[in-house]
Formats: structure tokens, sequence, C-alpha cells
């Protein structure tokens, strides 16, 4: 079978690999579905996320769907059904993990991140039991993209969007968008959106950004606190990953609001102004990943309450993977979330 390797930054090739057979508990899955997501470009151009090196060739790819092809003993499933392939596999042990708090396990193993292969594969063999099957409203690509659904639900319930509520969210991405819509639902009153691409703009609007600011004509923070009377938003997001924005959250946010950094910064490193967050008594969380959203994921996306297939913008081929990541990393061509198809013809 043919999978794809990142060797350096921006060199990725595909190359032929043996074929596997699942084992107790595993499920052999032809992937149908990839998305490219902002911490695999980190990773294309960087080759680093985090902190986390790749000092040797790796199959990138963690927003992932795929169709059961046959199944080891002790696996629920069955061949023919169609998944979403959740790409963290906690210890099960650990003191978060026996608290509740799988996604923050600090030995858990993330598909796609060194050390571990990702689904830029034809085929590949994955633990069963995080094979999450997926109903027939649902498309392939759809089903790949549940995982930036589940991280932008995480970060929601972090955010505690109430009805009424003013939020902004810096940065369209997938994530932002997803986030956009999320709070729309949520019954957020106004609901502010930055980004320089005049694009996703157009799509934050279209998930529900009721303002919508390009930060090469206008300043993000002037332009929240005059639409607000200076008083600012209740929850300010940060998904932007971009220097800067972390501090105009904390700017724009109002006294005892709610500040959420979803985005991860090239740097490594976020800075905002002390005296403002301390005089505002802000609270402040990151967010990582996500916690037990599979269920309401799938719920929103098959009810479509959530456009999923919106945001997937251009497809690729699995030979075509080079490409896709340059368009996504070059933002080019109008491009939201590139998706590519291992086993397209």
């Amino acid at each position: 079978m043919k999978a794809t390797f990142f060797h350096a930054a921006r060199d990725i090739r595909v190359a032929d690999v043996p074929d596997a057979e699942p084992g107790p508990g595993e499920a052999l899955l032809d992937v149908t579905a990839v998305g490219v997501c902002g911490s695999d470009l980190h990773i294309y151009l960087y080759g680093d996320v985090g902190g986390v090196t790749a000092t040797e060739p790796i199959t990138l790819g963690h927003e992932a769907a795929g169709i059961v092809v046959a199944v080891g003993p002790g696996s629920d499933l069955r061949p023919g059904q169609r998944v979403a392939i959740d790409p963290a596999t906690p210890c099960g042990v650990c003191e978060s993990c026996q608290a509740g708090d799988p996604h923050l396990c600090p030995n858990i193993a993330f598909m796609g991140l060194y050390p571990y292969h990702g689904a830029l594969r034809e085929r590949m063999v994955y633990p069963a039991h995080l094979c999450v099957p997926v109903p027939e409203p649902i498309t392939d690509t759809g089903a790949a993209l549940l995982e930036p659904l589940g991280v932008a639900l995480h970060a929601s319930r972090l955010a505690d969007i109430q009805i009424g509520d003013d939020v902004a969210v810096l940065g369209c991405g997938g994530i932002g968008l997803l986030i956009i819509r999320l709070a729309r639902l949520a019954g957020a009153r106004r609901i502010f959106a930055s980004d320089r691409y005049p694009w996703r703009l157009e799509q934050a609007a279209a998930y529900g950004a009721d303002v919508v600011i390009n930060i090469d004509a206008a300043d993000v923070v002037a332009e929240v606190l005059r639409a607000t009377g200076k008083r600012g938003v209740d929850v300010a997001i940060e998904a932007a990953w971009a220097a800067g924005t972390t501090n105009q959250c904390v700017e724009i946010a109002r006294y005892g609001g709610r500040v959420i950094i979803v985005g991860i910064p090239v740097e490594d490193f976020i800075g905002f102004r002390a005296s403002a967050a301390r005089r505002k008594e802000l609270l402040i969380r990151s967010s990582r990943r996500m916690k037990h959203t599979y269920p309401a994921a799938i719920a929103l996306a098959a009810s479509g309450q959530v456009d999923l297939d919106g945001l997937a913008t251009h497809r690729y081929s699995l030979e075509q993977t080079r490409q896709a990541f340059e368009t996504a990393a070059l933002y080019e061509d109008g491009v939201v979330r590139a998706i590519i198809l291992p086993n397209a013809r």
C-alpha cells in the first residue's frame, strides 16, 4: 500500500509500505478522508509543534475517517462500517485518566505526532475502541472533520457561552469557524470574528458571525470596543495561532470576562498586558484537544446543525499530499480546509 512521510520542512514523499493485519482489539481500515489541520502545518513548515520535533520520517494526519476492512478478536466493529478515528490513545491509568480527563493524559499517544504515525496512508491498523461508527447522513469528509468539531466543542464548553453573551473569535480557520457556529447555537447575542483573509470572513458570516473584521483594514480591539460601547465581550476566544491575538483577547474581554486560548503559536509563547488581565480579573484558560465530545459532535453533524462539509474547500488524492499542504500553508485559492482522500482513484 502507499503512505506519505514527512521527512523535513516542506518535504513530504509518497512511498510503498507493507500491509498490516489487525490483532486482538484492532481494526484494519481503508482510510477515506484526512483533513489538514493547523498543527499538521506547524510540522510541515517547521518540523515541530508544541515542542515535539520529528527526528525521523513520520506519517502525518489526525483528522481522519475510514471504512472497516477486517477486525481482530475482541472487536465489536464489523467490516463495512464507516468510522471516525479518535487520534488520541490515553494510558487509562494515570491521575488525569482516572479523574475522567483522558485528554490531559501525560502519556497520551497521538496519531500523526512523532513518534506515532498518522492517517495519511491508504490503510491502517488502529485500536477498535477508538474507531467511532458514524451514521449515514455524515459523509466521509464530515466524519474526518468530527475531530476538529470536537476540539471546537471542548473549547466552547470551557468558554461556558451563555444565552445573550457577546462573543469574539479571533481567527477564522476551521476551528474558529466551528466555534462561531457553536456560539450561535448556544444563543450568543453578538458574535465578532476577525481574520485577514476575505473568504474566511465570508465563511464566518455564513456560520453565524454578526460583525467581521479584516485585521489588515481595521484595529480589532478598537472595533470591538466601539461596537460594545467600551464594555467588551463576555467571551474572547483565540483561534488564530498568531502573535498578538492573545493580548487582543485580553483587551476586548469585559471586566470579569473569559478568555479561551485554542491556537498553538509558532513561537510556543504567548503574552498579554498583565495590568489589563488583573484589573479585569479575567478567567484565562487554555484548551487542549477534546474531552468526550464525539457523541455530541455526531449529533450536531447528523442533524445538520453544523455543516462540516462546508469547511472542505479543497480535495486531493494521496499523491497530491504535498500540494494540499502547500495550498493550506500559503492560504492559496480560498482554502479553508484541505481534505486528502487516500483511496480516491
